[in-house]
């Protein structure tokens, strides 16, 4: 199955969300809701690994406008177990009709579709039922595609075997996942949705000046304004910091960037000379290196 956009999912899809880290499931799912509430849909979020006030956090954090959508009812955040095992079990048919209630209501008040993102990570809970989750999934498929609602089941690569999550992409009808530049045991390159701009996490030298270069030219093609995320980042070779300040010297018009360090990327960028940069606010993030 080819990777799709979290931009691209449209009503009827049913996607199967892999991620490799937190920040970059947040990402993603924060596309997700943003792309929501701009088409006037009513957005639920159902959340394990965080909780629903620390999900919401970081997509205020994110530049995600909440604040009224919340109030309003076109956003909920809520737990995952309260869809999927309300009465402390996982009941496939009771759960695809909860899903035609949640449908039927957003089309009743109104609103534009129904988008929901769910954290599966609840099936890793010795949960009875659990074991007809792909049934579930498959029949999910099968009655979104004639519905006017979109869902994206989040599927942690780091915590489902990987039989789990083949079957998953097979009983979903598209898997999404990051734009990836460059993925190997140590470096990660791959486009940031929200806001939009690269996420580079582990170690990078002169061998990925190629993915890199592409990475940030494709940001700019996308907004003028672009996050550099250098938050996961544990070294950084001057080759490779240079490309990123040469990109920002080429930043024209409303072009301009921001770069998010640890300390060891922040005092590579200011050796070159990046804090001088009119176009760039360069900070380092406050949990640390």
């Amino acid at each position: 199955m080819s990777g799709t956009s979290v931009e691209d999912l449209k009503p009827g899809d049913h996607a199967c969300l892999t991620f490799s880290d937190n920040d970059e499931r947040l990402d993603i799912v924060a596309a997700f809701v943003r792309d929501g509430l701009r088409l006037g849909q009513k957005v639920l979020c159902l959340t394990e690994s965080v909780s629903q006030t620390a999900l919401s956090d970081e997509l205020a954090a994110r530049g995600v406008g909440i604040g009224s959508a919340a109030r309003s009812g076109q956003l909920q955040v809520a737990a995952s177990g309260q869809f999927f095992t309300p009465q402390g079990s996982f009941d496939p048919s009771a759960t695809i009709v909860r899903w035609q209630a949640q449908i039927d209501q957003a089309n009743r008040d109104g609103y534009g579709g129904l988008r929901v993102t769910g954290d599966m990570c609840w099936a890793l809970r010795p949960v009875g039922g659990v074991a007809d989750l792909m049934e579930y999934e498959s029949r999910l498929t099968r009655m979104l595609a004639g519905q006017n609602a979109t869902a994206a089941c989040q599927f942690d690569r780091q915590c489902f075997d990987t039989v789990t999550l083949a079957t998953a992409a097979d009983n979903h009808s598209m898997n999404v996942t990051a734009v990836t530049y460059h993925d190997d045991a140590l470096l990660r390159i791959c486009r940031q949705h929200v806001p939009t701009g690269v996420r580079i996490a582990g170690e990078i030298d002169y061998r990925a000046i190629e993915p890199l270069t592409l990475a940030l030219s494709e940001a700019l093609s996308l907004d003028d304004h672009i996050d550099v995320n250098l938050t996961q980042l544990r070294f950084m070779d001057t080759t490779t910091a240079g490309v990123i300040v040469q990109t920002a010297l080429g930043l024209t018009g409303r072009q301009r960037m921001t770069v998010r360090c640890t300390r060891i990327s922040f005092d590579v960028l200011a050796a070159l000379g990046m804090q001088e940069q009119a176009r760039v606010t360069l900070t380092t993030a406050r949990h640390g290196d």
